[in-house]
Parts: structure tokens; sequence; C-alpha cells
């Protein structure tokens, strides 16, 4: 009898031990989560902001530990037990402002999962990073002297510097110039005024920072001219509306009146098409692909000017008032465009107000514009050279007649064209200063 007793219960264990084995084999998967750290600087300061990504499809997540070791003396900077069935993490973290000092340092990152693999610590993944603290920012020298800038018009800063910079660049109120790798050491950076500035109020900064974080903010000799901008009235005719509104029809389905979408096109399109061309000022090379003035339109009579002041009449009323910022050039009908300078083509296509339109980067953010085109000649990552012939005039987009509509932009700011047509003006303020 005992004996039977003893056997069904070494059954029963069997069972009880193959249900268990069972169950652990399903809950301690091997497999660990995965862990990446960014940036991955070899030199930081407490400005660094660290980005800890996981990921564990399995088990989920449990814990995230971050510690950082100067001279055998750890600091805990994060300790986390993970809510369960967390299967992605993304924490951000930063080394605390006191109790670190200048010099090396062991960051470690340490991630378990949920498993009861290694008898229920769950799997580890653990990255140790050997990095250097440096809190001391860049020292920043500018190299250029005179900084005489026009409303509306571009200025160039060159500068120099005792360590590599992650970022640096001109901020000039609201808009941020970025400066560029030059030569070694040297940096350089377009920039300009923009021409509603308030330059009475005007304090230009160089700022930079350096690949740890640290940043620095300096001023430098700055004279800015203060210029007069013409105001026109222009009368929008019917027949212009019918002309010319159809092109727009699409941007505007629940209008009906010509004059609606006039008005829509000329504040809002227009808008758009100007953040638009901000953004391409990003899309640019880190060189001087250009050299000498730029190229006028040949033979062309100036129609209307950079930032003149328009009040658009509708019917002896005003509807609108906008501001030109470009130049108008008239010559013959479909007359060839050569490209301005050599540059890089990064926009080949209809836009709005500009209609079909090409603009050129020129490298170091410097770009030029060419709208109103009858025919594009070029395309998208195309190099044209100075004086190729990209496309011919038209009156596409909200052109009234037959022109060029050109215009130069820094960093995506448009800026007054005809510095950059004048010889003596590239010498005094550009090529100048880079040698």
């Amino acid at each position: 009898m005992s004996s039977r007793i003893s056997s069904a219960f070494f059954l029963v264990f069997l069972l009880l031990a193959g249900a268990l084995g069972a169950l652990y084999y399903v809950k301690a998967e091997w497999t660990p989560p995965t862990v990446s750290v960014t940036p991955e600087h070899p030199t930081v300061s407490s400005r660094t902001v660290f980005t800890v990504t996981a990921a564990d499809e399995g088990a989920g997540l449990r814990t995230l530990l971050v510690t950082a070791t100067q001279n055998g003396a750890p600091v805990e900077i994060v300790n986390k037990t993970l809510p369960e069935g967390t299967r992605e993490l993304s924490e951000q973290f930063s080394l605390p402002k006191a109790g670190i000092k200048n010099g090396p340092l062991s960051l470690s990152v340490t991630v378990k999962d949920a498993s009861w693999h290694r008898l229920g610590r769950g799997n580890r993944v653990d990255i140790v990073r050997d990095v250097t603290v440096d809190s001391k920012p860049p020292v920043i020298s500018v190299l250029s002297g005179q900084h005489n800038v026009n409303q509306g018009g571009t200025g160039l800063v060159v500068y120099s510097t005792d360590e590599e910079l992650a970022q640096s660049g001109v901020r000039m109120g609201e808009h941020f110039f970025p400066g560029y790798p030059y030569q070694p050491g040297k940096y350089l950076c377009f920039f300009a005024i923009p021409y509603d500035a308030d330059t009475a109020a005007l304090t230009p900064a160089l700022v930079a920072s350096d690949v740890a974080g640290n940043e620095v903010s300096i001023g430098f000799f700055f004279n800015p001219r203060v210029k007069k901008f013409k105001h026109d009235s222009i009368n929008v005719s019917e027949n212009f509306l019918q002309s010319k509104m159809g092109q727009f029809v699409q941007y505007y389905p629940d209008l009906t009146q010509p004059i609606d979408i006039f008005i829509k096109v000329n504040s809002e399109l227009r808008a758009k098409n100007v953040a638009t061309l901000l953004q391409l000022g990003r899309d640019t090379v880190p060189q001087m692909l250009w050299s000498g003035s730029f190229i006028r339109l040949p033979n062309s009579a100036p129609m209307a000017g950079f930032a003149d002041n328009r009040t658009y009449m509708h019917q002896g009323q005003a509807v609108d008032n906008q501001t030109h910022l470009g130049v108008d050039l008239a010559s013959l009908a479909t007359a060839p465009v050569p490209a301005g300078n050599t540059g890089r083509v990064i926009l080949a296509e209809f836009m709005g107000i500009y209609g079909n339109v090409v603009v050129l980067d020129h490298g170091f953010g410097v770009q030029s514009l060419y709208s109103h085109l009858s025919e594009i000649h070029v395309h998208k990552g195309e190099t044209v050279q100075r004086g190729q012939i990209i496309g011919k005039t038209g009156a596409t987009g909200m052109a009234g007649g037959d022109h060029l509509h050109f215009g130069m932009l820094v960093s995506g700011l448009q800026v007054q064209p005809i510095e950059w047509w004048d010889d003596h003006w590239i010498k005094d303020n550009i090529t100048s200063k880079l040698q």
C-alpha cells in the first residue's frame, strides 16, 4: 500500500516538475532587450542630453539603471522599475551639475527584462561608455573687421575658435544664420538685416556651442545702414483676375469670386511660399560654389525693386498690402535667363505666387531665385555654371506680364539682390574678408 502511495506521489512530483519546467521554458526566454544610448560624443557636459532607447518584444522591460562613475565614486542618475508589460522605452537624462568635475568619466546604462531567465533575474544588457567631461565654453574670436550692413542687405563675419564646434552662427532678432567651417579653426557666416527690422533695436550676436553642449554668445562690431523703401499702389483689374486666378483655384476650391481667390493667394499662399524658401535655406553645401559678382538678366530694365511696399486696389478699394522681395527685370518676351552664378539646383517647379521657379544654392547658405518663368531648362540636383541658360522669362504665377523676378537669399531670408551684382560690393564685403 505504501509503495502505491509513494509511486503516486512520485508521479505527481514528476508532473509538477514537468509543468514548472515547461512554464520556466516559456517565461525564461533568453533574448535580451535591444538598447542604444545617444549621442555617442566622446566629450560631454551637464548640457548634454542623453537618450536611452530600449525594446523587448518578449517578456517586456523591467528596470533601467544609469550611473556615472568618476574617480571611483559612482553617482546614480536614473533608477526605474517599469510598469509590467512595458515593451518600449525612451528615457532622457543628463549628468548632474553637482559632484561631476572636468575629466574622464565612465557612464553605465543597465537594462533588464522581465524574463524568468537567470532564476528570475531576467536578461541584462550593459552599455559602458568612457567619456570626457568638459564644461568650458568655446573661445570665439572675430577675425573680420568692419560689418557695415544695409537694411535688407547681407553681411559676412569670419571668426576662429579654439575647439571643434557643433553649431555656430549669427542670431539677428528672430532669425538665425548658421555658420560653416571655412579653414582649419576658422568659420564664416553670411547673415542679413531683414528689410522690416528696427535697425535701432538690433543687437546681433555671434553664438556657438561645442560638441559637449557648452555655449557662448558674443557681440561684434556692427553698423546697420538704414534704408528707405518705395511704396506703390497697384490696380487689380478684372482682366488680371480672369487671366490669372485659374492657376490657383485648386488651392481654394470653396471660393468662387476671383477677387477672393486673389486676396487668399496674395496673402496666405504668399506666406506659405516664403516659409518654403526659409526651409530651402537649409539645403546648402558648406563650400563656396560661386565666384565674382552675379549676372544680371542681359538687356533688361528694372520694373520693381526690392522691398517695395504695395497696396493692392480693386474697384477703388484697398484689398491687400504686401512687400515685393526681389527685383523685377523686363526684357524681350521669353528671353533666355542665365544662372547668376555657379550653383546647384535645389528647386525647379511651379510654386504658388512665383509660378515656374528655379532656386540655385551657391553654398554657405547663399541662394538665388528666378521666377515667373515660361520654361524651365534644368532639373533638381543638377549643377549649373555661371551664365548657363536655366529657363526663359514668362508670366506664370502672379506676374502681370512677361518678366524675370530675381531674388537673392541668405539662409532662406530674401535680401537685396543689387548688392550681388556689384563687383565692388563683393570685393569690399566678402572676398577681402576671406583673404
